[in-house]
């Protein structure tokens, strides 16, 4: 008996909770140490971690765990992949927590307590299960990262301004600069902000006009998330869209190359204590969140893509215009 409670003891904390509350604890902790991928520079890699066996990208609250690491290379894997293809886990090393929502059939799930995130209906039953993952420097005999393809050059910002106009042009979003205040207005549907020579460099310009980007999304006409200020009530419900959007802000970040500046870092410092209460409270709201930012992103990121692409029709119809003209 002694022996048996030797082990128990000797058991990590992390399989003693729930994988959401490990998961809460993780991203408060990071908060608490300013470690978060919106709170300090980082390498862009590590907020656009990939699975190297599946060629997928991790999303959502997985993109933001393994963004944490700060590590310089993106891929990810456990030692069950890395293992099949020939490769170790180096001695030691520990690996990085991400979460699966797994679904058992009755079957399976009858004599099981209920537990970890999970729902429930008379059909089927969900859990969210932890894995853990490794990156590439903790492995031997992976081939080493590939060198970057040609693309954006470190400091542009050009996608940034693409982002820009195509809200714009496709949703019809007013950026007006007065006043020193960065806010989006949703009864009016306008990003004010102050004018560009106000910031200490264009940079920090951009990254406060992404995060402004990101609530933009809330109306109509983009991500319909109106709701997203009506499920809680007061400054709660606005101390968690800043977190979306810090999230957000963090992901386009990765895209784009505009980091946050340490002035946009510490003017958003002051939501740090409702964001920990809130996510204490109710563990789930820090899933929420990072969902409900991977979706900002992405629809901003598509948007750009998409206003790119037909920037690049517009000038090949032009061409050809231009070509079939008669000759003066």
């Amino acid at each position: 008996m002694k022996q048996k409670n030797e082990k128990a003891q000797a058991q990590p904390e992390e399989t003693r909770i729930d994988v959401k509350s490990q998961v809460a604890l993780t991203i408060i902790e990071a908060m608490k140490q300013q470690q978060t991928p919106w709170q300090r520079p980082w390498n862009a890699a590590s907020m656009r971690p990939m699975n190297p066996t599946t060629g997928n990208a991790y999303r959502g609250i997985n993109r933001l765990l393994l963004g944490l690491s700060g590590m310089p290379d993106a891929r990810w894997l456990t030692y069950q992949q890395a293992a099949a293809n020939g490769w170790q886990v180096k001695k030691g090393e520990k690996g990085c927590v991400i979460v699966k929502v797994v679904e058992l059939t009755p079957e399976k799930a009858k004599n099981l307590p209920k537990e970890e995130g999970e729902e429930q209906s008379s059909q089927k039953r969900l859990i969210l299960k932890r894995y853990y993952v490794f990156n590439a420097t903790q492995i031997e005999g992976i081939p080493p990262l590939p060198a970057p393809e040609g693309g954006q050059e470190i400091g542009s910002v050009e996608r940034a301004e693409g982002i820009v106009a195509a809200l714009k042009d496709k949703t019809g979003l007013l950026v007006l600069h007065q006043g020193q205040q960065a806010c989006y207005v949703p009864s009016r549907d306008q990003i004010l902000m102050p004018r560009k020579e106000s910031f200490h460099s264009t940079y920090d310009y951009y990254a406060t006009l992404m995060h402004e980007c990101g609530h933009s999304t809330l109306h109509e006409k983009r991500l319909d998330r109106r709701d997203a200020l009506g499920k809680r009530f007061g400054d709660e419900a606005y101390s968690l869209e800043e977190l979306r959007a810090e999230i957000s802000s963090a992901i386009l970040a990765s895209e784009t190359g505009i980091a946050p500046s340490p002035e946009h870092i510490q003017n958003h410092a002051a939501y740090l204590n409702s964001w920990i209460k809130c996510i204490q409270k109710d563990p789930m709201v820090i899933f929420s969140a990072a969902k409900d930012a991977q979706k900002m992103a992405d629809y901003l990121l598509g948007l750009e893509a998409q206003h790119r692409l037909s920037q690049r029709a517009d000038i090949r119809e032009w061409v050809r215009e231009y070509e079939q003209a008669p000759a003066l």
